[in-house]
This record gives C-alpha cells, structure tokens and sequence, in this order.
C-alpha cells in the first residue's frame, strides 16, 4: 500500500512538472483578465496577466499602455536612444515634436507611421501598378497586394523606412485611447471596407426591414458586393493618431512576421467582427490580401538629417 502511495505521489509531481501554460494565437484565446504575448517572430503565444503600469513588470519591462503587456524596455538610459530623443519609462521618445516625411503622422513623439496603407509609386485609383521600386503612402490609390513579409519589408527599405514593430502597428491601430477598433471598443460594419460594408440593403432587396443597415454578418442575410477600396476612402475609419484603414480593406504586415502574423483583417474577411480587431492575429492559417504600410524613427523638430532618421531612399 505504502509502495503505491509512492508512486501516485510520484506521477503527480511529474504531471505537474509537465504542465505548461496553453498556447494563444490572439487575445480571444485567453481568459478575459489575460491578453495574448507572442514574442517576435513566433507564431504562437502563452497568456499573460494584464499590467495596469510599470510596478506591475519585472526590472527591464514597461506596461505598454495599448497592450497591456510587459514589454522589455528599450532603452535604460538617454545614452541608448538616437540623438535628440531622451529614455522615458524605457522607451525613447523625442525631446521635441517628432517631424515626420510627407504621408507619416508621428505616433506620441515616439515613431512615424504611413497614414495610408502602402501602395506602388504608380499607382491610382484604377490601378495597384507595376513599379515596385518602393512604398508610397497616398490617399485615394489602389494599395500594394504583396505575396509576403520579405516583398513587404523590401517594398519599405526601398523607402528608406521599415515595416513597423508588432508594438509599433498596435499602438497606432488603438489610438490614444487604447480602443478595439481603431474607430472604437464597438464594432461597426459601415466604418471601414470589410465583407458586411456593402450589404444589399436596397429598398426592394432581402434587408429593406433592417434598420440599420449594415450589420454584423449581414452578408449571409442579405448578401453584399464586397471587394478592395483606394485608401484613406473612409473618413471614419481612423482615430486621433490620423491613421487609416487598420481595420478592414487590406491585412497588414508587421516586421518579423510572416503569412500568419499579420494585422487588421481585410475586405475579405468572413468574420469582420472578429478579425479587424486591433488585438486579432491569424496564428493557425494564412489569409490571402495582404497589404502593410512603414515606419520610420522620423526626426526631433529642428534636427538635421533625413525626417526618417535613416541615410539615403528616394524622394516621395
């Protein structure tokens, strides 16, 4: 008897020696006081409780305040940042208002981001083009459908610029205000370009008695003609920072990444609700329109030097 109480205890320590955390691919994997970590370049995640500030990290983390999570500190002092900017709660952020280069907007005096999803240096409102020299960040032109995260960073290096950080991309996509969306915490079918934004709602069509129009999933109720916009084409889908279209018409790449680990859902997506979110990462599969806009380190107002803190890339 006392043999097999040994070896019960036993088993038990081994299980719990083997009990690892379960992975995530989003914040929807995770209970609701958890949020979804995934280190660069993997595909896959464990949950971690959320910060409310910097006590809550251990030494060489910050609270990101879009994410919640402890990210490691980028800096420890104003020695490790680029000149003109100072250490600040382990990020480096500009001692003066960040100058950013024509079709950037600076994200809190820390980074430049495209405004608009990337597109070809000849493209229009007809066409995506065929010059793949470089990125171009421009209203009212059909974005650049890459093939993947290479063709993507290669399009912004071009640029003089980069594709953007994982932190970077969700930031600018949760606004000040650290939103689900980057328009806000609900979802909204009509805000920006996603399978729901052109359901037939027409007076004699399946949805007349449906007010409003569009809703949630109304594509399989009523049908819709949904497909690839120009960028910037809706106001409304955008926040303080000025950025548009995170949400809905094209994924988006962000450095390091790959197929899986894109941004922002698409024109395409089957399940808009869920897949615009800020927080939404793919993980398991691989979606097809995919897009990606830059960022760059821009330049502390009245420094010299290229606005994007990088040497060289053409003129925009």
């Amino acid at each position: 008897m006392l043999f097999l109480v040994y070896v019960l205890v036993a088993f038990s320590l081994v299980v719990q020696a083997c009990v690892v955390d379960s992975v995530c691919y989003n914040n929807a994997d995770c209970p609701d006081d958890r949020v979804c970590e995934i280190a660069q370049g993997k595909g896959f995640g464990q949950c971690r409780p959320l910060c409310r500030d910097d006590g809550d990290c251990a030494k060489g983390y910050h609270c990101d305040a879009a994410s919640a999570i402890c990210e490691m500190d980028e800096c420890q002092s104003t020695q490790n940042c680029e000149s003109g900017f100072e250490c600040q709660d382990g990020r480096c952020i500009s001692r003066q208002p960040l100058d950013c280069e024509a079709g950037m907007v600076s994200i809190e005096n820390q980074f430049c981001i495209d405004i608009y999803e990337a597109s070809r240096p000849d493209a229009t409102d007809k066409t995506a083009g065929l010059d793949s020299a470089f990125a171009t960040s421009r209203k009212g032109v059909v974005p650049w459908q890459v093939k993947n995260n290479q063709e993507a960073q290669k399009a912004c290096e071009a640029a003089g610029k980069s594709l953007c950080k994982a932190s970077q991309w969700f930031q600018s996509c949760r606004g000040p205000k650290g939103q689900a969306y980057s328009y806000g915490d609900t979802y909204d079918p009509a805000i920006c370009n996603g399978i729901d934004t052109y359901c037939d709602c027409a007076a004699n069509g399946p949805c007349a008695d449906r007010s409003p129009c569009p809703f949630s999933d109304c594509r399989e109720v009523c049908g819709a003609q949904f497909g690839l916009d120009v960028t910037g084409l809706f106001e409304g889908c955008t926040n303080r920072f000025g950025v548009f279209d995170m949400n809905g018409n094209l994924w988006e790449h962000v450095l390091g990444g790959d197929e899986t680990q894109m941004r922002g859902g698409a024109y395409n997506c089957a399940d808009s609700k869920t897949f615009h979110r800020c927080d939404y990462i793919p993980g398991t599969w691989r979606p097809l329109a995919q897009g990606f806009r830059c960022c760059s380190t821009g330049r502390p107002a009245g420094d010299g030097g290229p606005a994007d803190g990088l040497d060289g890339g053409p003129s925009r």
